[in-house]
């Protein structure tokens, strides 16, 4: 057994790791795509009596097309990010310390070819189809914009981690895990803290909500809730889409709920205040503060680990190292994927339950969850396999069970 341990402690042992990691990210993805191809929409009478047949089946079409170029858009970032790690491996290996701004080029090289390769499967999966069934207000401009925002900031954050993981790696290598995993840390709070004030304007513009008998509302469920809530925005999401949504962020003097216009235009007021009661259930948690502190305890644990396995392998400190530990991270964060949905699923159970305990609307709940799975063709009965892997929320369908055993 002792040998067979052995061949971790190589670069070769390392590449069968990698070749580990994939086969079984690649088994569940492709079991996710089966499943998504081979589902159909429940017909049990308890979900006919809130959804026709016809909405069914239009919804399942909508999340299997989606489903269908999701997937195949993972497979194709993996293939480019294990393609770039054999590149390296085969003409970088030797070829010993690089200047960091050489590293860094390198960094910058790949993501934008990565970024030019999948713009095509991205626009059809985020504007046709979104088009398609009719979910989408958005004219290419606007889609173009989004996605090279998106992208923008992808590209600087992970150039600047990248990057400092190498620097780290050569001029610190005894401690980089630790001083990675602390700034890390450090970046996750600044981050969350700042993302309301410096990102979110990049794709919406907020005002604060107007509506004085609906603030008064709003401010007698968050006395029930004991909680002071600094702003209530409204997002012109409706210059973009169709769905329905909101959402709280940031923490401190930045934490805010956020609710798409659309909410607001087509559903009742009495539907805005129960999830405006979600939303603050969330902060009476402390939701975003539980996931920080998960978030920095993983990165911390995962830096250890993977400065053992580079320290041990010999790749600590080279190029390779760093395009071996991007593809990791990928797989990493898709298999761990699960278990992070479960934890969002409890929270926002947590929230649904007590929303409805302040507001008493379980008729309301219910509404409101049949009127969100309309507007965002959702899947509200998925197939286990779905749900664990794709679904940050419970479904409707399990949102208004809740919903109506709360009201018994």
């Amino acid at each position: 057994m002792s040998q067979r341990l052995k061949i971790f402690e190589t670069s070769q042992g390392l590449m069968w790791m990698l070749m580990i990691l994939g086969v079984l990210s690649l088994t569940i993805l492709l079991i996710i795509l089966v499943t998504s191809l081979i589902y159909k929409p429940p017909n049990n009478p308890d979900i006919l009596k809130y959804f026709n047949e016809d909405f069914l089946l239009r919804a399942a079409q909508y999340n299997r097309l989606g489903m269908i170029f999701s997937v195949i858009l993972k497979m194709l970032v993996w293939l480019l990010m294990a393609a770039a790690v054999w590149v390296i491996w085969k003409y970088f290996s030797r070829a010993g310390y690089m200047k960091i701004y050489i590293v860094a080029g390198y960094i910058i090289l790949f993501y934008l070819i990565l970024n030019i390769i999948i713009l095509p499967l991205s626009f059809h999966r985020g504007y046709t189809i979104e088009h398609q069934f009719g979910l989408s207000n958005q004219t290419p401009g606007m889609w173009f914009a989004d996605f090279a925002k998106e992208r923008s900031i992808d590209l600087i954050i992970s150039t600047a981690a990248f990057t400092g993981l190498y620097a780290l790696m050569v001029y610190i290598p005894k401690y980089w895990w630790l001083i990675a995993a602390s700034v890390m840390a450090i970046f996750i709070i600044i981050g969350v803290y700042l993302y309301p004030i410096l990102i979110d304007p990049l794709f919406f513009r907020f005002k604060t909500l107007e509506d004085p008998v609906m603030r008064v509302e709003i401010l007698e469920v968050t006395d029930k809730a004991g909680i002071k809530v600094k702003d209530i925005l409204v997002a012109d999401a409706s210059r973009k889409t169709v769905k329905a949504n909101a959402y709280f962020t940031g923490f401190g003097n930045t934490r805010r709920i956020v609710l798409y216009d659309n909410l607001l235009n087509n559903f009742s007021k009495e539907e805005a205040i129960n999830v405006i009661a979600h939303e603050v259930a969330h902060w009476k948690f402390a939701h975003i503060l539980k996931i920080i502190g998960i978030s920095i305890t993983g990165g911390f644990i995962g830096f250890f680990i993977l400065g053992i396995i580079l320290s041990r392998s010999g790749q600590r400190g080279s190029i390779e190292s760093i395009f071996i530990i991007i593809l990791l991270i990928s797989f990493i964060t898709f298999l761990s994927t699960p278990l992070q949905n479960t934890l969002s699923r409890y929270f926002e159970r947590q929230s649904d339950d007590l929303a409805l305990e302040i507001t008493g609307k379980y008729n309301t709940q219910i509404k409101l969850m049949k009127g969100l799975a309309e507007a965002n063709l959702s899947n509200v009965e998925p197939h286990p396999v779905v749900r664990a892997m794709v679904y940050s929320h419970p479904p409707i369908m399990e949102r208004i069970r809740s919903a109506e055993m709360m009201r018994e």
